[in-house]
């Protein structure tokens, strides 16, 4: 009798860890469009350090728990753009956006925000350089399937990820996803100095990944006669998967020759990770 009890509630709780969520905020579920206009009504109304009740109220909700706000909220924090640590605060990224320096910050931005969605990663992964699925639902069953979402719930998901991209600009014109830069967000003309600093850094390497606020710079000499080195910015640690994307861009960012000298080097393949240069 007591090994049937025990059965009965092993499949109880089997049934309650299997069962699939109707929410997440491990990904976002609003778009990145719908966040930036959220995060813009907050810098321009001057709403920053307030509590995320007082936010609520002075953006048209009834209360910080109510499903939009709570989801945008989350949404912003997961592409990096709001920071709750001590009241409702832009992040860095987000001025990036709203006050930019330069031509390239605003593509930059969100760019950043999307890479910032740690769930977001296998699909980019999956579509970098591929053909987006003309149906959503093959994005959305991923997201079920990744995050134990109801169909409903992935789907939503998968609005917001489609969307967000397109906002980013990421999507080219065959539905191709991209997760570089766009060219075409790119300075047209680049001046004589601007230039000149390009030649410099082709000398000089320099590998900077977009920092965290616990991000430190390792640097790796090359020639000291020459000045050249490579400089690293990066987060203190990171995974093996990290690691193995750092070396994969590597292998198709530099151009790599047995020895720089007159006379015209030749190119060499960089090894693929795990192999060994005889």
């Amino acid at each position: 009798m007591n090994t049937e009890i025990e059965r009965q509630t092993a499949g109880q709780n089997s049934e309650k860890k299997v069962a699939k969520k109707a929410s997440t905020n491990e990904i976002p579920m609003v778009d990145l469009g719908v966040v930036v206009e959220f995060v813009e009504k907050i810098e321009t109304d001057g709403l920053q350090t307030l509590t995320a009740q007082e936010v609520a109220k002075r953006t048209g909700y009834t209360a910080a728990t109510s499903t939009p706000f709570y989801r945008r909220m989350v949404s912003a924090k997961l592409f990096g753009l709001l920071d709750t640590t001590q009241g409702v605060n832009l992040t860095k990224l987000a001025l990036d956006y709203f006050k930019p320096t330069d031509d390239e910050s605003k593509a930059l931005a969100l760019l950043t925000a999307i890479k910032n969605v740690v769930g977001y990663q296998k699909i980019l992964d999956r579509y970098s350089g591929k053909r987006l699925p003309p149906q959503i639902e093959i994005v959305a069953n991923l997201i079920e399937r990744e995050f134990n979402l109801t169909a409903e719930a992935a789907k939503i998901c998968a609005g917001a990820f489609m969307s967000s991209v397109q906002r980013a600009g990421l999507v080219q014109a065959d539905n191709t996803l991209i997760t570089t830069l766009p060219q075409q967000a790119r300075p047209a003309q680049v001046s004589e100095a601007a230039g000149a600093k390009v030649a410099s850094q082709q000398m000089s390497p320099s590998l900077s990944i977009v920092p965290s606020n616990d991000s430190e710079s390792h640097y790796l000499t090359l020639d000291t006669k020459q000045g050249r080195r490579v400089v690293l910015q990066a987060p203190p640690v990171i995974t093996t998967s990290e690691l193995k994307r750092i070396q994969n861009w590597l292998a198709v960012q530099f151009h790599v020759v047995d020895s720089i000298e007159e006379g015209g080097p030749t190119a060499q393949p960089l090894p693929e990770s795990g192999s060994t240069t005889p």
